[in-house]
């Protein structure tokens, strides 16, 4: 059979296509890929024809490139779409700061399948906190000084996507991801300020694999995402009464 198939010659395929004359109707992605016949006009005569259809073929192509951008643009979508949801439902549901905590610590680095998550809150007593994590326990609470979160991101960006941690620097990012910063290959960082007390809060989600988090990412959902926990640890910190005391 194979052998067949490799001894097919042009007259088969001229005479199975007469005999098929719809063929390219139901393969019109074919046409992307035939090379048109040139006319010799004579002289200095170009063949406006074969030139049209060369460009049109390119057009093509770069419209189905445009397609399956798009394509998987929007699956990504639904996927962050599909992640934020559950991950509000788990931070909604925390009766309390210890379990708000833990669902940050332990649930979002499952939900969002990252390697570290940081909540990271400044602190005036920053340097009294000794911020220990492991690559086996690395997503937890870090304290960080005073006006770091404005120095790493600037004060304009509510969101930071690194794609290649090596290759731009982040000022404070060894505080932020303590003891894991040399793992992090690329990184995601989140501005809040908790309302009660305007304290500045980032919430930081890291990878061992570069490009994971890129500039064309949308950022809308990791915005709302951000949201929800800005307002559920102002909430949680003042019920328990320590706000103060950090």
């Amino acid at each position: 059979m194979s052998s067949n198939k490799e001894n097919v010659t042009k007259q088969q395929v001229v005479d199975y296509l007469r005999k098929h004359p719809d063929f390219f109707k139901h393969n019109a992605e074919l046409f992307e890929s035939l090379t048109a016949p040139e006319v010799d006009h004579g002289g200095n005569v170009v063949d406006l024809q074969s030139h049209m259809v060369g460009k049109l073929q390119k057009g093509l192509h770069t419209l189905k490139n445009k397609y399956e951008g798009l394509v998987l643009s929007s699956r990504d979508n639904m996927s962050t779409l599909h992640q934020v949801h559950k991950g509000v439902l788990s931070l909604m549901r925390a009766p309390g700061l210890e379990q708000l905590l833990e669902v940050i610590a332990m649930d979002l680095p499952a939900l969002f399948n990252v390697d570290i998550v940081r909540l990271g809150i400044e602190s005036e007593a920053a340097e009294f906190y000794e911020n220990k994590f492991s690559e086996e326990n690395a997503s937890g609470v870090s304290f960080l000084e005073a006006g770091l979160i404005d120095k790493a991101m600037g004060k304009s960006e509510s969101i930071l996507l690194i794609s290649d941690t090596s290759k731009k620097f982040i000022y404070g990012f060894e505080q932020i991801f303590a003891n894991c910063s040399g793992i992090t290959e690329s990184a995601a960082l989140l501005r809040m300020r908790l309302p009660s007390s305007q304290r500045g809060v980032v919430l930081a989600f890291g990878v061992r694999i570069k490009n994971h988090f890129h500039e064309g990412q949308g950022t809308e959902m990791l915005s709302f995402l951000a949201q929800i926990v800005e307002h559920r640890l102002d909430e949680c910190l003042s019920d328990s009464g320590i706000a103060t005391l950090i």
